[in-house]
């Protein structure tokens, strides 16, 4: 089947972006039901914001203000970080792997991460200490993993796989007896393993923005190699790739862009599978295109999951994605090498 967007790409993604703006403008409108405030006021708050506009503006009372400014505009941009980081991750993880069912967790990370939250969570250690512990946790965990995978100078794919899943599981079961153990911290253990939006920060999106937006231009600077290895290693490597300091690179990007989020929004599950698919299977399999669009689409995706989670009583947000997530995984698993790209 031809990607019915494969000659039209630029459209597409402007058509994208355009959609981005429209929900995230609706993720600053739709807060829980208790509160709510007419569409001309939240625009307005938003306009006054910007330098020069905002003396044009009346002023607006601080209840109001504090809500959209510091409560939904920074949940709405952690949303739209976090679809973009994931969906960029998976796109160059199933890209690495050459596998539509990779996703960015199989390194270990969300294992990792999971782990590192929980010891902080039960030792009652600060705000920003607990998504610093989850951090260097699944970097950490990500570079066992590595080291594992490593066979006598080279990247052993399938045995990285394995090792992902073997040391992802080991963390999990360390995981689970920490909920065991736990007591009074059972629930913020167990609502941070099912990934939430809920508290954002302007203080980490300043953490979290700047690492996102580096870590995907400099995945985009490997579009070429990529699009190369679909095509084997070794054909790679006969037209001039350096396969093995390749795949370390783009397997390492992939994992710093998974693992900052994760560390601060807990575990999101999907993303990083279902919404690069469909992009290829819409744009076709060329990464040039590939990287950026699934970054709008996964944006998309996440603030789009986190408006439903706000009408829907803030359950958590990885609740939403798996409700989406698990029957496509489930096609995949059925057509996962039929006409979509690979």
């Amino acid at each position: 089947m031809k990607a019915p967007f494969r000659e039209h790409r630029f459209i597409f993604l402007i058509l994208l972006l355009i959609s981005l703006f429209i929900i995230s403008i609706l993720s600053l409108y739709i807060g829980s039901p208790a509160v709510r405030y007419p569409f001309s006021s939240v625009a307005g708050i938003v306009l006054s914001r910007i330098p020069l506009v905002g003396r044009l503006l009346p002023e607006y009372p601080d209840t109001p203000v504090n809500i959209v400014i510091n409560v939904r505009m920074p949940r709405m941009l952690m949303g739209l970080i976090t679809g973009c980081a994931l969906a960029v991750s998976g796109v160059t993880m199933q890209g690495v792997f050459r596998n539509p069912l990779a996703s960015p967790y199989i390194l270990g990370v969300s294992a990792g991460g999971a782990l590192g939250a929980s010891v902080g969570i039960i030792l009652g250690l600060g705000l920003f200490i607990i998504p610093a512990l989850a951090f260097a946790v699944a970097i950490t965990t990500t570079l066992i993993v590595f080291a594992l995978g490593r066979i006598n100078g080279r990247t052993d794919v399938p045995t990285l796989l394995l090792a992902g899943i073997a040391v992802g599981g080991f963390l999990g079961a360390i995981t689970s007896y920490l909920k065991f153990i736990a007591r009074e911290t059972l629930q913020d253990i167990v609502f941070w393993t099912m990934g939430s939006l809920h508290g954002a920060l302007w203080e980490q999106i300043y953490i979290v923005l700047p690492i996102t937006i580096i870590v995907i231009v400099i995945t985009m600077l490997f579009t070429r190699e990529l699009n190369v290895l679909q095509a084997g290693e070794e054909s790679a490597a006969h037209l001039g790739v350096d396969v093995e300091r390749t795949k370390l690179i783009l397997l390492s990007l992939s994992s710093m862009l998974a693992a900052v989020v994760v560390a601060f929004t807990g575990i999101i599950g999907f993303v990083g599978l279902i919404i690069p698919h469909i992009t290829r299977i819409l744009t076709g399999p060329d990464h040039r295109w590939l990287v950026p669009t699934s970054a709008v689409m996964g944006g998309i995706f996440l603030v789009s999951c986190d408006i439903l989670v706000r009408l829907s009583g803030n359950i958590p947000v990885g609740v939403i994605t798996g409700l989406f997530g698990a029957p496509f995984f489930l096609y995949l698993l059925l057509k996962s090498r039929g006409d979509t790209g690979w």
